[in-house]
Formats: structure tokens, sequence, C-alpha cells
């Protein structure tokens, strides 16, 4: 089941949206050190991190930039106010119950930045207790326990502790090189509580919050991150419920150097209300309003100089219409959003699914998107302008799902994405403006086998993101990607897998201007084996052909690494 889609529940089959979830299950099986490195392996989605575990960290869906996606958490935005992108480098695995990711525009539902697509992290919810520990290369050590259980009143509550002495973040292809090794740690903490107030109305609250240090050559880096949603839910008729929910999130940074030290302090106050009518059997309509306030903070301790000290508000209003007629199917949604600085904007969508059989699904969808100028973009000195304009984009998407006997299904999606306004540096101007326009034409096919012990599931993304000002390619976007996740399940509920990823070239950047980064194969091996009643030995083998290769042009990525844990885990 998934909600991100359409913000009501279905299931993957029935979107008409290109959908994939990660499940608390697939993270488990994996050993996966972080959140990226099973992102990477789904398809139209890329990264590239500067250095080791907690340096920066981008992903593009879909080609597009990486504030040019929605990311929430338990449906708070956790982007930040000021970059417009989201801290990915902070987020534990430990604190994570599901991942859906849902490509293309979804604008008409969510508003700024959906533009190529929605990802929204699901924070853990227990049932039972579990303590785990883990050690690795680079002197990694990795500490986490849980608990959650309830009847009437449900909770849940995941701490972890983790650290490595990490490696140089950066090579000698860059003049400021420093070849000490870049440390990170990070404490973080996730929970939630949900409590019946009547018989159709409940309570409930999550909450995610991280505490990271991330050492960059000669800085320091404090990070903290946190979200806490609020949401009451209650079904009014039997035809009609509701849910109002307020959701806040922080991302507060502290840099110390030897060139000074800054803090940046941002914070987003949001609330959704929001209205779901069962017309029939077959035709579902959402409606709600939205308000969101960004409040940003930029400071130069040492010179006791505020940079920006500013805020933005959104309100919106949002309805969709899901229709079933036949052997069609049907999404419509439209919003309108009212921006403080930039006036009035309207988004929508429009999908269509067609069953010519029972094993065979079409669909074909346009819709359009936006992103709003961030704080930085608007007001940061030497670069803010108050009168930019939003990006927008214009997407059309084709898709084919077949399932190919029982238990093998394929997937394909062809779409294009024109996005114009791109807010960028002007050097003629000295500041932030509305200059380029790029497109994105892309296709994905995918291949999954599940049956018995065997589960196995293959990725192709082929793409062209390209700048039209020059029909270069945009940054670390490879034109080609394809990953292989393979795995057999042992007697004692054990299990064993594979994972092969290969990287296309890519364009990036260098002091002397373009740089292209190598292709490159990945190979990680996992396995979890029972050893006892509750008790699992885990093991990951990361890099096994220790390939040398860069996500970013200058920054070093791991060698063959090495990790080993046990985990308790006592169930309900």
């Amino acid at each position: 089941m998934v909600v991100t889609a359409t913000r009501t529940a279905e299931t993957v089959d029935e979107s008409l949206a290109s959908v994939s979830v990660i499940s608390r299950a697939d993270i488990e099986q994996s050993q996966a050190s972080n959140v990226t490195e099973l992102l990477r392996l789904q398809a139209g989605i890329d990264v590239a991190r500067s250095g080791g575990p907690g340096q920066q960290t981008g992903l593009f869906l879909r080609g597009t930039n990486a504030n040019q996606t929605l990311v929430l958490i338990d449906g708070v935005r956790a982007a930040s106010p000021t970059t417009g992108a989201f801290a990915w480098q902070h987020l534990s695995l430990t604190d994570i119950e599901r991942i859906e990711i849902v490509r293309g525009p979804r604008a008409s539902l969510y508003g700024s930045d959906a533009i190529g697509g929605v990802i929204q992290i699901f924070t853990r919810d227990n049932m039972g207790m579990h303590v785990r520990g883990q050690v690795g290369s680079y002197s990694s050590k990795l500490a986490e326990a849980g608990i959650g259980g309830g009847d009437s009143i449900k909770y849940s509550l995941n701490v972890t502790s983790q650290k490595t002495e990490g490696f140089s973040a950066t090579n000698d292809k860059l003049p400021y090189f420093n070849p000490d090794d870049d440390s990170y740690k990070n404490t973080s903490a996730s929970g939630r509580l949900a409590f019946p107030l009547s018989e159709n109305t409940e309570l409930r609250f999550s909450a995610w919050y991280a505490n990271s240090e991330t050492e960059y050559d000669d800085y320091l880096v404090d990070n903290i991150n946190s979200t806490f949603d609020a949401r009451l839910v209650n079904q009014t008729t039997r035809r009609w419920s509701q849910s109002l929910s307020v959701g806040l999130s922080q991302d507060d940074i502290e840099d110390q150097s030897i060139f000074g030290n800054g803090e940046i302090k941002t914070e987003r106050l949001m609330a959704d209300w929001q209205h779901d009518f069962t017309l029939s059997l077959n035709h579902i309509l959402t409606a709600g309003l939205s308000t969101l306030k960004d409040q940003g903070r930029n400071e130069n301790i040492d010179l006791n100089l505020i940079n920006f000290d500013e805020s933005v508000r959104n309100d919106a209003a949002f309805i969709a219409l899901q229709s079933q007629l036949g052997q069609h199917n049907f999404n419509l949604s439209g919003r309108i959003d009212d921006h403080e600085t930039y006036g009035d904007h309207t988004t929508g969508q429009i999908a269509w699914g067609y069953n010519p059989a029972t094993d065979l699904r079409l669909t074909a969808s346009y819709g359009t998107g936006f992103r709003a100028p961030s704080l930085n973009d608007l007001y940061y000195p030497f670069y803010g302008n108050p009168e930019l304009e939003p990006e927008t984009s214009q997407s059309v998407e084709f898709g084919l799902r077949y399932q190919y006997k029982k238990h093998q299904h394929i997937r394909l999606s062809v779409y294009r994405n024109d996005i114009e306004n791109l807010i960028v540096y002007d050097f003629v101007t000295s500041r932030a403006e509305n200059i380029n326009d790029s497109r994105i034409d892309g296709l994905e096919l995918e291949y999954e086998y599940s049956q018995a012990n065997w589960s196995l599931l293959a990725a192709l993304t082929l793409q062209k993101a390209t700048d039209q000002s020059d029909n270069s390619d945009l940054l670390r976007r490879p034109r080609e990607k394809f990953s292989l996740q393979m795995r057999r399940a042992l007697t004692n509920e054990g299990s064993v897998g594979l994972e092969w990823l290969y990287v296309g070239e890519r364009l990036d950047r260098s002091l002397l201007g373009d740089a292209t980064l190598d292709p490159y194969h990945l190979i990680n091996l996992s396995g979890v084996v029972k050893m006892a009643k509750d008790i699992w030995l885990e093991t990951r083998v990361d890099n096994l052909l220790d390939e040398d290769y860069e996500q970013v042009y200058g920054y070093n990525t791991p060698g063959l690494s090495v990790f080993v844990g046990v985990n308790y885990k006592l169930s309900e």
C-alpha cells in the first residue's frame, strides 16, 4: 500500500504513477550503511556525495536538481528552506519503516519542489524490541535500540549512535587537497505515538531528530535536523474522512573553521487539512487546504553580522478526483498556491490508465510543476534576488506494466520533462537570475522476479538531461544506469544477497572547466543468518572489487569495505 501518489491509500499496482516502495524488510536484508545506498539502486535516481559519510549529498530524481524533489518525513516537508535540498547524509536507516518513491511531478497535490517527484520517509514503527551493534571498515561503529507495541495506545521509539574515522573527502585533483581522514558521528532518535480519542477519531504524533558532527579538512560542521508531526484523523461519516495535521521541521548548521564561524538556523511550520469523500465505489474526491511558513537566519558569528533574517509564507488549496469507468482509470488534480513573494501559481495533472487484459496496464499522464525560490535564492548577500520567478515544468509520461506469468513483472516508463526559468548565478549581474531552461528525456525499465526462495529486481535507466542554452549535459547525471538486486532465502529465516550497480559517464566541473567522471561498477554482498532464538548475525561487503571511482570531481569514495553486526529482535 502507498499513500504518497494520491494522498490516499492505494496499492502499487493500482497507482497511475511510477511508484516504488522500499520496506523495512528490504532495509534489514540489504544491510546498507545509509539510505542513499538503497535509493541509488532505484530506477531514475542518481546520487552524488562529496566524500565519505556525513559529507554533502545530492539526489537527482529523473535528472532534476537536488532541490526539485520534494522530501517528506511522515508528511512533513523536510528540506532546508535556505538551500531547498534535504540532508540525506544525516538520515539513519534505523529510523525508517518504509520509503515511498513517486516519480514525476506532484505539484498539483503538494505544491512547490515536486518537479522530479516525491520521496516520503515513514519513521520506524516497532512491534517489539530490538538491539543491534555493528563494526566495520574505517573504524566504523554503530549501536541502535528500539521498542514499540501497545493495544489501544500504540507507541514506538528508536535511538541510534554511529561514528566513523572515515577517509579524506578530497583527493589531489583539487588544489586545496588535505590528506587527513574526515570523521563523522551522528546520534539520532525517532518516535511514534497514537491513541484513540473516540471510536472514529485518533490522535497521532511522530518525530525524528538527528545531531551530527562532520569533519571536512579544516572545517567542523555541527548539524541538527528534526521533524515533528501532530495529526488528528477522523472518520466523520461512512463516506467522509478528514485529517488535520501540523508539522514542524528544523535544520540548524554551525560551521567552524580557521576562516571563521557561521550559523544558519531554519524553521518550517506547516499545516494541512484534508478531506476524502467516497462518492461511490469507483469515485473518490480529495480536497484540502495547506499553509506553510519558512523562516531562515544566516549569521557570521565572528563579525556579529546577520547576513539575512527573513521569512516567506505560502497558502494553498487543492482538489483531486480518482475515478474508474470500466477498464479505464482517471486521476485529475489541481492546486492554487499563493506565495507572498511571487503571488499566485496554479498547477494541474491528469492521468489515465487502461487495462485491456488482466495482466496488462497502459498509463499516460501530463502534469505541471514549480519550485518557489529558496530563502538563499531570494535574500543571500551578493547572490539573492527578491525579483526571481519560480521555476516551472511541464511533464508527459507513458507507461506499461505487464505481469509475465505469475511471479514476474515488467514496468516501462518513457517521459519528457521541460523545465523553465532555472535559477542560476549570473556572473554578469552577480546575483541569482532566471536564465536557463532544461529538458530531460528518459526511459525506465524494470524487471522483477519473485518465486520460492529467490527474488530479483533489475532496473535500467536511460536519460538525457541537458541545459537547453548550449545542449550540454546537466552535471552528475549519467545517461545510462543499471542496477541488479538478487536475494536467496536460506533455511532458518536467513538470506544472502548481491547488488550490482553500473553508472555511466557523467559531466562535472573542475577549476579548469568541464571534467568527465568515468563510468564505474559496484558489486556489494550481504547476508543475514539466524544464530539462535531472536539473534541474527549480519554482514555486508561493499565495493567487492575495490573500484576506484568518483561521484563528484576531486572527491573520494569508499574502497573495499566490510561490516559485521549482531541484531537481537524480540517481536511483541
